[in-house]
């Protein structure tokens, strides 16, 4: 079974970039998909929720530290969504053509390092002398694609 986080429990609902603070999970067991209500406010607690429901694998756009370590102390695979907009339904086509892109644990750590407030790849963590927010997050972008995958 599949699980990814949603903006909304709409039908062909935008998949929620924030994993852990998503709002609904949608659920996919290769035929049927169900959409249920985040019961967490803190992502680590979401895996033991989707190890209970057979969940095996995890199709996401970035993740905080504390879901990731316990991501990594299981066999849940993860797979990136993509940087543009993403719906419901493009989730489900990708993944029925194994068109989704397997996340090596590098490319998980690089996504984790903005949620660190690691200085060297968050522009929210520092002050922007001489520069504005604007070009010091499209430089952030550029140099880390993996921490910023919205814009």
């Amino acid at each position: 079974m599949i699980t990814f986080p949603l903006k909304t429990n709409k039908e062909n609902a935008a998949v929620s970039p924030l994993f852990g603070k998503a709002k609904f999970f949608a659920f996919f067991d290769g035929k049927n998909l169900s959409i249920e209500a985040n019961p967490y406010e803190r992502g680590s607690k979401l895996i033991n929720w989707f190890n209970e429901k057979g969940v095996d694998t995890i199709v996401m756009k970035e993740m905080g530290a504390r879901p990731f370590e316990a991501i990594s102390k299981t066999a849940i695979k993860v797979l990136y969504a993509g940087n543009d907009r993403v719906t419901t339904n493009e989730v489900l086509e990708n993944y029925k053509t194994n068109s989704l892109k397997e996340l090596s644990i590098d490319e998980l750590q690089k996504i984790v390092k903005e949620h660190k407030g690691d200085k060297s790849s968050s522009c929210h963590s520092h002050s922007h002398e001489g520069e504005t927010k604007k070009s010091c997050h499209k430089k952030m972008v550029a140099q880390n694609p993996y921490v910023f995958l919205n814009k």
